[in-house]
Order: structure tokens, then sequence, then C-alpha cells
């Protein structure tokens, strides 16, 4: 089964696919030449499937793995849920003003760049951003497989593939088994406890995904989930698409440091105004400096 979706313009795929690291963390997969992004996903009715996308001129395909068929309402849902992985609705014209009007910023808009890819669900980006703390990135990649694999729902008997846990799945399972046997050490807590006001109703996290809603309103209640410090703030306001929050870590202070301050640190206010004219792209601004 095979499904359609008519681009934006100045769409790059392989550069939405795969300009965030996400594509490296289950249930993202992808070919070696990097054009076709796959990803095994469940549905609201429950059934699993496997989704291939790649781009066909101006056009995203998504093929259905296994010959598996949709309802109309599955369709839907796969394909909503593909707008917002990669973006399609976002409007860049603004950031690419921007962009043309900077010299070393300029191949952002010549490479239609900008898009960064994000998962379906804001329980998923959240998970992802907590186990990106505090650690490397090949142990962020052994954390989420650990999870993805003994919490997820497999494919079909003789398949390695699973889909990413939902929160009931998490607490299926106690605190001990998150930080003992998948490994997420002091993370544990901070997982289940995001699990369990999910499924007790104390958060909704799908109204964070509207537009309407200001970003204060959102830090604030981004601010209420434990082990949501300042960099997991503003990496998962950018997963939101909300761009004016810059992520001051390590990575940062590694970059700007040796970029732009001859390998001193400079003070904390400084850091900050580094990015202020890009105004509510100071995220997006910063991630395609380094």
């Amino acid at each position: 089964m095979k499904k359609v979706i008519e681009l934006p313009e100045k769409f790059n795929f392989k550069a939405a696919a795969t300009d965030h690291g996400w594509y490296m963390l289950h249930p993202f997969h992808t070919n070696d030449d990097m054009n076709t992004l796959s990803r095994l996903e469940e549905l609201s009715t429950g059934k699993i499937v496997m989704l291939h996308i790649k781009q066909e001129n101006d056009n995203l395909i998504i093929e259905i793995g296994d010959k598996k068929t949709l309802t109309d309402k599955e369709s839907d849902e796969v394909i909503r849920k593909i707008n917002w992985m990669l973006r399609l609705d976002e409007d860049y014209s603004a950031f690419y003003k921007m962009c043309s009007d900077n010299q070393d910023m300029q191949k952002i808009v010549t490479e239609n760049r900008g898009r960064l890819l994000r998962s379906p669900s804001i329980f998923e980006d959240i998970v992802k951003t907590i186990l990106t703390t505090n650690t490397t990135w090949s142990r962020t990649i052994s954390m989420t497989t650990n999870f993805v694999t003994l919490l997820g729902e497999r494919y079909s008997d003789d398949s390695g593939l699973f889909t990413f846990p939902a929160p009931e799945a998490v607490l299926k399972k106690d605190r001990e088994f998150l930080n003992q046997t998948i490994k997420l050490g002091y993370r544990s807590d901070y997982i289940y406890e995001l699990a369990l006001n999910i499924v007790n109703g104390v958060y909704d996290l799908d109204v964070l995904k509207n537009p309407e809603i200001s970003t204060e309103e959102v830090v604030h209640k981004m601010k209420e989930i434990k082990g949501v410090g300042p960099y997991a703030l503003s990496n998962i306001l950018m997963l939101l698409g909300r761009y004016d929050y810059l992520p001051v870590d390590s990575e940062f202070k590694k970059h700007v440091k040796n970029k732009y301050f001859a390998g001193e640190l400079p003070p904390k206010s400084q850091l900050h105004q580094l990015y202020k004219e890009w105004g509510e792209y100071k995220f997006l601004a910063y991630w395609f400096d380094r």
C-alpha cells in the first residue's frame, strides 16, 4: 500500500530526516544512502505498521510494509503523523530571509534546510530528550534501544523491530526495571513519573502542539515535568517548533567559546547575547552555525 503527500516548496528530504540525530534512535531506521526513512508505528487502532518514507520529485511517498492495508481513518493518522515528524506545515520563509542576509548562513537557503526531525508523539520526544542529558550520544543510543526493545510492541514473532512504548507500557514495569534492566539510571524516576502523570490525566501533552498557546505557557507546563531542566526545555521547545530558546549546555559552551571567544568561556550574559539578533529563530541559528 502506498500513500502520497504533496511536498511544500523548498523541501530537502535528506536534510529534514538527518539534520537532527533522532533518525539514529529506534524505532527510526534509515537505509545506507539515507534516502529512505523507516519507522515502526503503532496506530491508535492498535495496528502496527512499518512506514518507509522517501521523496520522489515534489511528493513524499509512504510505503506500508508487508502489503498491509489501512482504513481511511488509519491512513489519515499516518499522514498526520508524518506531516508532524517532517514539519511539512512549518513556514521557514522568515528564517530563510534572515539566512539570506547572513553570509555564513546562505547555504541554509540554497540547500533548503531548517527542518529537524521529531517524533510523532511529544511523549517520545520528551523521553528521548531526557535520555540525552548528562551522557554521551552512544549511551543515548544504547538506552533508547533498550527502552524500545524491552518495552515496545514487537512487529511480528520473528522480527527484531519494536514500536516506541506507550506510557501504559512503561507502567507495566517498575522503576527498578527501568533503572537496572533498561539501565536508565536516575532518568528512571523521571520517565516513570512522566508516564504515570500522562496515564492519570495530569499532563495533556498534545495541547502543547497548539500554536495558539504562548511560548510562556508552554514553558510553564514543561517546567512542571521532572527531569526537564534548561537544556531539555530548549530542546523540547525546538521539537515543538518554538526556536526562541538556546540550549546553554556543555556542547553549546564548547562551540561558542572555540568559535567566538578564542577558547575562553565568557560570562553567561554574553552567551545568551550571541544569537539574540535571530529572535524567534535563535535555536536554528545556533544549530546550523555549528
